[in-house]
């Protein structure tokens, strides 16, 4: 090895070393500065809030039980107050962090609501776009789809529990990526026997889905339905719409 190799070798690691000490002098000056703001910045999910600004920070100090602000960066712990935020059931993520300038970041990504389930005498809930079931929220009411089953609901948690309801979530999110389909579904119904009928915000016809399967094709033809038949026949003209049978629209 050279001279000239030897000095490029010692010029780099006191380059490395000076580097190091100054990010970990920078760390520990910043650790020992206090809290100076929070500052929270929530996900708008098409206008609408179900938390704000300050119940976030009422979830993250406890209830103001534990204080943030003039705390030293040092003494925070990012992970437990993002579990404290995310403890609120509208929250699907949060993250806290220290910036440069003494504050802490707070940003929260809401969960979103794709239907709202009525069961008889009970309490209506929310179904997310994860399949979890969410309480309702006094803050704001998302104008989703109603859903309704005939059997007492099975799902504690989320949808996905099992195989059905899996099936059930996947039309909801269809019907919820599809801008005509999620102004135009305004009921959903499940029988007994899994079956489902929905009911249309616009037209009066009864659509006779079937079971949650093969949703592409049947969407398909009920959009024929309303391009093709309905303008011909008259919008009154019939009561049902089914599309349960593979390569056939029959209207009563």
């Amino acid at each position: 090895m050279s001279k000239e190799e030897k000095k490029n070798i010692l010029i780099y690691s006191f380059s490395g070393l000076l580097m190091l000490t100054l990010i970990t002098f920078a760390g520990i000056k910043n650790n020992g500065r206090s809290i100076e703001d929070v500052k929270v910045e929530i996900t708008d999910q098409e206008g609408i809030f179900f938390t704000d600004q300050l119940e976030v920070i009422d979830l993250m100090t406890d209830k103001s039980a534990d204080y943030v602000v003039g705390v030293k960066m040092g003494e925070i712990d990012p992970k437990i107050l993002e579990q404290r935020v995310e403890a609120n059931p509208f929250v699907r993520d949060a993250q806290v962090f220290r910036d440069l300038k003494g504050n802490l970041q707070v940003k929260v990504e809401q969960s979103k609501p794709i239907a709202r389930l009525f069961v008889d005498g009970k309490k209506d809930r929310y179904i997310d776009s994860e399949g979890r079931v969410l309480p309702v929220n006094a803050k704001h009411t998302a104008r989703v789809p109603l859903m309704e089953t005939e059997f007492e609901f099975m799902w504690e948690d989320n949808l996905k529990e099992s195989k059905f309801g899996t099936q059930i979530f996947e039309l909801l999110t269809f019907i919820e990526k599809d801008e005509f389909w999620s102004a135009q579904i305004a009921h959903i119904f499940i029988k007994n026997d899994g079956e489902i009928e929905m009911y249309p915000q616009v037209t009066k016809q009864v659509i006779e889905f079937g079971k949650p399967v093969d949703m592409e094709s049947k969407f398909s033809k009920l959009l024929t339905f309303y391009k093709e038949i309905l303008p011909k026949k008259g919008w009154n003209t019939y009561d049902r719409v089914n599309l349960k049978f593979e390569n056939q629209i029959i209207c009563e």
